[in-house]
């Protein structure tokens, strides 16, 4: 069995430029034609990832180096809650005044939760 990544189809990466306005989508760095950025999978193919808008990110190479491996789906909160927000576990965890992962997962779904009350 052949284990290819694939890249994200034309139009889905067009999509992703548009929404991040054609800059890093964790550093806020502008691509430029000379400065391209590189696709991300959030959730890689190998672990059920697919090629949707929602699980591509628009990253610099230093933040795509950098990337965390998601491998879980419940992963996609702490990708787009502290990976593009944050510098690292540590700061997040120090924002939010948590120790473990998994108290950090409670207080972002906390956070998510309120935010989407409050519209």
């Amino acid at each position: 069995m052949e284990n290819k990544k694939r890249s994200f189809p034309p139009s889905i990466k067009q999509k992703v430029i548009n929404r991040a306005n054609n800059r890093c989508e964790r550093c806020g760095i502008d691509f430029d034609e000379d400065f391209k950025g590189e696709f991300h999978h959030v959730l890689s193919q190998v672990h059920g990832g697919d090629m949707s808008e929602e699980n591509c990110s628009l990253l610099c190479s230093n933040c795509h180096r950098i990337a965390p491996d998601i491998k879980r789906e419940e992963d996609f909160i702490i990708y787009h809650q502290y990976f593009l927000r944050f510098a690292s576990f540590k700061e997040a965890a120090q924002y939010y005044g948590v120790d473990t992962r998994m108290e950090l997962y409670l207080k972002i779904a906390l956070d998510i939760a309120k935010n989407r009350f409050k519209e």
